[in-house]
């Protein structure tokens, strides 16, 4: 039975153990190539990745690396495999000075090698932190924001890191900078940050400028020219647009008439013809605000009337209020009562009144058509008979004519 116990024993041994070229047992310790310590040199404080390439005819079974401390102090630490088949190890080291190290790697056939004696060096850390900042809201042109923006601040420090960063806007004192905060109010406001390390470095502080305009600009319509009334203008009209904005200023202005196309606003203009008009205009700011359009009307009329009188016509007969027949001399000549007609118009504002006129004395004033009169009062003799017409612009045109009456 014992002898059966041991054949039984051998045949699983010799199952288990790799299958060796003809047979041989492993005597090759693992290959330990490519080490490497980075970064190197190192600042105080900095992570130090050492890292190597272990290789074996079997298996490799533990790869360590051996550190002796600038102070003498030692470790030995196991180093892990990563995903690329490298063997690696990431550690913190503060003490200034340079570090000796070498790796040790064995096989699960009991195997080992090691390395000659490498080194890296951990400088002391002089170099400051330094600060990033992120600003989110709403942007709009030229570097402005539309509204409050939010300021992010991060600092980093590649040696013994960020003790605290401290910030401060405007006139107002510096702070402890431990989240986000919101900046808001229009204007251009100045931000200074910056950041101080573990062992004492201090950051040049940083200056940044946060510019904010809410408003959108407002324009005024300026028309210059000789006003008649009800709001026509009896002349050329000059167009002027002035536009403010009190934070990033104006960045320009634009206009159209009636349903033309928009142009952008350089200086005044005049508007000549006759008509009724709608002018639209806007401006932009130069933070990308936009003014909602506004429009103008402008009424020009500078045409006067033209008015006539159409009865009495001259060298006619008139007995009555009827006309008789044409005189033979020229003359106008009324016996009895008359009613005077008169014809006028005005295209462009419409006629406001006309007035009636005997010997320069105004006698009726008419607001609508027919624009007539009857003179039925004691009259004898000649006399001048005028029109006046007007327009609803103050625009007027006169007609007259000299006759000869008996109205007793």
């Amino acid at each position: 039975m014992k002898g059966k116990n041991i054949l039984v024993g051998v045949v699983i041994v010799s199952l288990l153990l790799p299958i060796l070229p003809n047979n041989a047992a492993d005597t090759t310790p693992p290959q330990i190539k490519n080490v490497k310590a980075t970064p190197n040199p190192a600042v105080q404080g900095e992570f130090v990745t050492i890292e190597c390439v272990v290789t074996d005819d079997v298996a490799v079974n533990v790869v360590k690396v051996f550190i002796k401390y600038p102070d003498n102090s030692t470790a030995n630490l196991t180093m892990t495999k990563s995903s690329n088949g490298k063997y690696r190890i990431k550690q913190f080291f503060d003490v200034v000075g340079t570090y000796v190290y070498h790796i040790w790697a064995n096989d699960t056939s009991g195997n080992a090698n090691k390395t000659a004696n490498k080194t890296f060096v951990v400088q002391q850390d002089d170099y400051p932190p330094q600060t990033s900042y992120s600003l989110s809201g709403e942007k709009g042109e030229n570097n402005w924001y539309l509204g409050d923006v939010k300021v992010s601040l991060c600092s980093y420090d590649k040696g013994m890191g960020v003790k605290c960063t401290y910030y401060k806007l405007d006139e107002s004192p510096w702070l402890e900078y431990h989240t986000s905060f919101n900046v808001i109010g229009e204007g251009i406001h100045d931000l200074y940050f910056y950041a101080e390390d573990n062992v004492g470095n201090k950051e040049d502080v940083n200056h940044i400028q946060i510019k904010i305009d809410e408003t959108k600009p407002s324009t005024q319509c300026q028309l210059s020219g000789y006003k008649g009334s009800d709001g026509w203008y009896i002349t050329n009209v000059t167009v002027t647009l002035v536009a403010t904005d009190a934070t990033s200023g104006i960045n320009k202005t634009f206009y159209k008439i009636n349903n033309g196309t928009w142009h952008e606003y350089t200086g005044s203009f005049d508007i000549t013809e006759d008509g009724v008009y709608t002018l639209y205009y806007y401006s932009t700011d130069k933070a990308g605000n936009e003014e909602e359009q506004k429009t103008k009307t402008i009424k020009i009329d500078k045409a006067k009337p033209t008015v006539t009188i159409t009865k009495p016509k001259m060298g006619y007969l008139y007995i009555e209020d009827r006309e008789i027949m044409p005189t033979v001399l020229g003359n106008t000549i009324i016996i009895g009562k008359i009613t005077i007609y008169v014809d006028a118009s005005n295209h462009e504002s419409g006629i406001s009144k006309v007035e009636f006129y005997i010997d320069n004395i105004l006698q009726e004033s008419v607001t609508q058509q027919p624009y007539a009169w009857q003179w039925n009062y004691l009259a004898i003799g000649t006399h001048l008979i005028k029109v006046i017409a007007y327009d609803n612009a103050g625009n007027y045109a006169s007609d007259e004519i000299v006759v000869k009456i008996f109205n007793i």
